[in-house]
């Protein structure tokens, strides 16, 4: 309890990040269990109420514009470009869309596009490493967008396993955050919104930056999750587009968007309708 102290007083890390050590530590401990390392996980002993919470921020932004997305599909440098299309419309993480190869896009026909892999490594769902695969759901106008680059790619010789999206910076490597990160941070502003971010360095004031006021993952994957769940879309069919372990923490995030409307099939059974031998419905008498 000491150590989640210090690491909230140094006000160096989020809830979020000091939850996530805790958890780690806790993994330690019951490595070492079962190794006759240790008897006891202390992580486990401490009390509920003095656990650190990701907080879940309610307003935070989210891009509801489809002509500010053309926009920033046009600006972004390509293939950046295409993946952040991919992020935006059909909810991958940024690994995710840098990890695709060739084969996965075999499906969008079906409606489907097949993932495999977070840049070089496992998907994040993938815990014991066991190759696990999950599939998204395609967007409708793929071909508009996606098929001349894949045209591209077909036409200069790629194979099944080569990728969809290689990195011309550092060849034989995917893109990297940093990379796209700093794409997006040029491009974006002029879009989403920048603010003046000032730059330090020894202690010196050196320069004002330009920001935007929209992060790459609100614009992608937040945005895929809070606009399809604001329009009514069933909760656990967005949480298993993104790939949410179940939707409870699917809701745990995104409860203020959850169940805003209701389909016209539930609001047509709640009116009691005609009798059936044609007499009127008469009110109750108060």
């Amino acid at each position: 309890m000491e150590w989640i102290d210090d690491q909230r007083a140094a006000g160096e890390l989020s809830e979020a990040s000091i939850r996530h050590n805790m958890n780690l530590l806790s993994r330690f401990f019951s490595w070492a269990i079962a190794r006759d390392k240790a008897s006891i996980n202390p992580v486990r002993q401490i009390p509920m109420g003095s656990r650190p919470t990701q907080t879940v921020k309610s307003d935070t932004p989210w891009l509801d514009d489809d002509a500010i997305v053309r926009k920033l599909i046009s600006d972004l440098e390509e293939p950046i470009s295409f993946m952040f299309y991919l992020c935006n419309r059909s909810g991958l993480r940024t690994g995710e869309a840098a990890g695709l190869r060739m084969s996965d896009m075999a499906f969008v026909d079906e409606g489907l596009i097949r993932v495999r892999f977070s840049y070089d490594g496992p998907l994040k769902e993938d815990k014991k490493g066991e190759g696990k695969v999950k599939r998204v759901p395609a967007p409708e106008d793929y071909a508009e967008f996606l098929g001349p680059w894949l045209d591209q790619r077909k036409a200069q010789g790629a194979n099944p396993e080569d990728r969809v999206f290689p990195c011309a910076r550092r060849k034989g490597l995917c893109f990297r955050k940093e990379n796209i990160e700093s794409c997006w941070e040029e491009a974006a502003p002029a879009h989403v919104g920048g603010r003046e971010r000032l730059l330090k360095k020894n202690g010196d004031k050196v320069a004002n930056e330009l920001k935007p006021t929209m992060t790459w993952y609100q614009a992608t994957r937040h945005s895929f999750v809070s606009r399809h769940l604001s329009r009514g879309a069933s909760l656990d069919e967005v949480s298993a587009a993104v790939g949410h372990s179940s939707p409870v923490v699917t809701k745990r995030f995104y409860d203020h968007y959850v169940r805003r409307s209701f389909s016209p099939k539930l609001r047509a059974g709640l009116g009691l309708g005609a009798r059936q031998d044609g007499s009127r419905v008469v009110p109750m008498k108060r």
